[in-house]
């Protein structure tokens, strides 16, 4: 009987155990080459380094918002932050209530990563004060330690969305008189928007939230983000 149990006990610390062993020999045991990473977003240009030349990849537009708590967000604030960004509207009355819904599932599944975020942007900022954000927030119980809402002038918000390959504009034809997308961007660290390829071996680039199967490629491409970010922190450690 103590054998039996000795070996219960056994088997449940391998499962338990083995995962997070076969996580760290991947992560750090492992050359490039079997390392899985997604792919950048945008156009790459060339800059001079001390060394000679460098491939310098697509960076998301500077941009200056308002947060709920009344205090600015900027691409500096965001710096060592792996996040998704999409935009929305409080008073949207068809696809933002559903976006949010899977947003806010999305946020959850990763709560316990410090240094993953989601940012909100509102397309409608002459209604959707810091304030009304607020208010927003606290109605619906999103988490506002981890989801930020940001709002602004609505011209340099358009144009940060023309500037990650999102809509975002008037349209006074539309249910509530904005158009938007309803995809988001996965951007990591550096401000690099990131994405898979897809089975043709196109870049992806953004994700369909409201699309199941989108949507949990977004939610596995945030997992493979975040091992690749803890990998270059460890390599770094050990340079």
């Amino acid at each position: 009987m103590a054998n039996k149990s000795f070996f219960n006990r056994a088997v449940l610390i391998a499962v338990l155990v083995l995962p997070a062993l076969l996580y760290l020999f991947f992560v750090y045991g492992q050359n490039e080459v079997f390392f899985q990473t997604l792919k950048y977003v945008g156009p790459k240009t060339v800059v001079t380094t001390t060394e000679g030349f460098d491939t310098a990849y697509y960076e998301i537009p500077e941009f200056s918002l308002q947060a709920t708590n009344g205090g600015t967000v900027t691409n500096e604030t965001m710096d060592s932050t792996i996040y998704v960004l999409s935009f929305f509207f409080a008073t949207c009355p068809t696809i933002c209530p559903a976006m949010n819904f899977h947003m806010n599932e999305l946020e959850r599944r990763f709560k316990g990563y410090p240094e993953f975020e989601m940012v909100s942007i509102t397309v409608d900022p002459e209604k959707d004060t810091p304030e009304k954000l607020e208010q927003y927030q606290k109605v619906n119980n999103y988490n506002a330690s981890k989801w930020r809402f940001l709002t602004g002038d609505k011209e340099p918000i358009y144009a940060l969305a023309k500037g990650v390959y999102l809509n975002a504009f008037e349209d006074q034809t539309a249910e509530g008189g904005f158009l938007h997308s309803t995809s988001a961007i996965l951007i990591d660290w550096n401000g690099n928007i990131r994405s898979r390829k897809d089975d043709n071996g196109n870049i992806v680039g953004s994700y369909d939230v409201l699309d199941v199967t989108q949507l949990n490629d977004l939610e596995e491409d945030i997992k493979v983000l975040i091992a690749e970010y803890e990998r270059e922190k460890h390599n770094k450690l050990d340079e």
